[in-house]
């Protein structure tokens, strides 16, 4: 090949692999940016404010990224049936949530959870005629003789505490609180510290809350892992640098801190 051909044929080459190299750092800093799913309206745990997601949940994945300069995250806060749809589709590239076999369909999860819901508490007034009852059970079986208040609909409570104990239905967490605080309808909630306290405080009843941690509840610990979709091109190598990074003592000990102003 003379040196005439030669250049010919190099030109066009080298003007294709500009254009490839050109191309990398799009699609990389494309991937590079994660936005994570939130529910709007589970408070204290993530919730919409000024259009924006609020709440333990972003905040803790916004920890986790803190140390991950690798990748950005950012988040958008929508129903939560929505929000599972759309990682499930790779419209949205990640969600923090119990890893469900059925999520585990669509979504890699973290090896270790970054936040544990801790069901495993009785909820009740300080001037509930019960109290003394409620501070000594140590069994469901011993506090058979009173009322539990618990929310329509819910499958973890159904599956979790005895047929056996009469119950008040809420319709929704506020309406519980109502029921045990003002209406004394029932005795006690069964729910996590978090969550008492945000609702009381909420409603103006922190000064008769009253929490007690009992170790009689089954399945009491829900574990919370960080998900990325498998739509996600670099779904793995995520999920990789967030199970390195749970190791390090420096993200333990901010995790710890920023999960203990929630309860």
């Amino acid at each position: 090949m003379n040196k005439r051909s030669l250049k010919a044929f190099i030109a066009p080459l080298c003007l294709v692999c500009s254009m490839v190299l050109l191309a990398l750092p799009a699609v990389s800093v494309a991937e590079r940016k994660l936005k994570f799913a939130f529910a709007d309206n589970a408070k204290p745990y993530s919730f919409s404010q000024d259009e924006k997601a609020a709440g333990l949940f972003p905040e803790l994945v916004r920890l986790t990224f803190s140390f991950i300069p690798d990748y950005n995250m950012a988040s958008a806060v929508m129903p939560w049936s929505r929000a599972q749809y759309n990682v499930r589709l790779g419209l949205n590239d990640g969600l923090l949530t119990y890893p469900s076999k059925e999520r585990q369909s669509y979504a890699v999860f973290s090896a270790a959870p970054l936040f544990i819901q801790d069901f495993g508490h009785l909820v009740y007034s300080a001037e509930n005629p019960n109290k003394d009852l409620i501070e000594s059970a140590a069994s469901f079986a011993d506090l058979s003789g009173l009322k539990v208040i618990v929310e329509k609909g819910s499958q973890w409570e159904e599956n979790n505490i005895p047929d056996y104990l009469e119950r008040v239905p809420g319709r929704d967490s506020e309406t519980m609180m109502h029921l045990l605080m003002f209406r004394e309808a029932g005795d006690f909630l069964v729910q996590p510290a978090e969550d008492a306290r945000f609702i009381a405080g909420k409603l103006g009843y922190t000064e008769n809350l009253k929490i007690r941690k009992v170790d009689f509840i089954p399945n009491s610990m829900i574990p919370f892992h960080l998900g990325v979709s498998r739509q996600h091109p670099s779904a793995n190598d995520v999920i990789n640098q967030v199970d390195a990074i749970m190791q390090k003592p420096d993200f333990q000990s901010q995790l710890t801190t920023l999960i203990k102003r929630y309860r």
